[in-house]
């Protein structure tokens, strides 16, 4: 299970429990006209102790997240352009800049964060949300652009409800765009979860996106 399919099913999972807990407090007021004491300290306290134990992995999150940096600071700090650098190393660590991450890189650069965020937001590479599970890449290099790319990102926006540079709600897709892959001879092509796929025509889109819900259980 990846990080984000981890956090999802997190989410998931707190959104259950949260509808359980609201489910027997409206069945005990119901019942009783109000919640007995004894419900109502017993949640309190079993309310501390998760958020006791949320506090202590946080703990160890933080300390985690400023050993990473300071091992990327520590690499780059004396090369010309190194907050780029460092930059990278965070997203090919995680696959994007978490907020908390580039917030522990102000500190430990002294730079401010709107600074870091202009870099950031300037250069396309670089991600603000978590990728999705699987990438989608579209070739709108010249040959690919004449042979009806654009067809083809169309129906990819049609299929997954995003546009390009964007990630589904789920985070199962990501979709790009990219000025060539270098395979002009099978123009029009995709990318998909790193496998070229040549000649494709809008009609095999809703293929390749069933394919890759069928592999991940997610085939609806």
């Amino acid at each position: 299970m990846t990080a984000v399919e981890g956090s999802s099913r997190t989410s998931e999972l707190a959104r259950q429990d949260e509808s359980a807990l609201l489910d027997l407090l409206q069945e005990l007021e119901k019942r009783h006209g109000f919640v007995p004491r004894q419900v109502s300290e017993e949640i309190s306290r079993l309310v501390e102790v998760k958020l006791e134990r949320l506090r202590r992995i946080q703990g160890k999150l933080d300390s985690t997240i400023r050993r990473d940096v300071q091992q990327h600071v520590a690499q780059w700090r004396n090369e010309e352009g190194n907050l780029i650098m460092i930059l990278h190393a965070i997203q090919n660590q995680h696959g994007y800049v978490p907020r908390e991450v580039a917030m522990e890189l102000s500190r430990e650069l002294g730079v401010k964060l709107a600074r870091i965020y202009e870099v950031i937001t300037f250069y396309h590479y670089f991600k603000l949300q978590p990728p999705g599970a699987h990438t989608v890449t579209v070739c709108n290099g010249t040959a690919c652009y004449l042979k009806g790319s654009g067809e083809l990102l169309n129906e990819l926006r049609t299929q997954l409800g995003i546009s390009e540079g964007q990630t589904t709600a789920d985070r199962q897709f990501h979709l790009d765009v990219v000025r060539c892959i270098g395979c002009c001879g099978m123009a029009p092509a995709i990318v998909v979860d790193g496998r070229t796929c040549g000649h494709v025509k809008p009609s095999d889109i809703a293929g390749h996106v069933a394919a890759v819900k069928a592999k991940t259980g997610g085939a609806k």
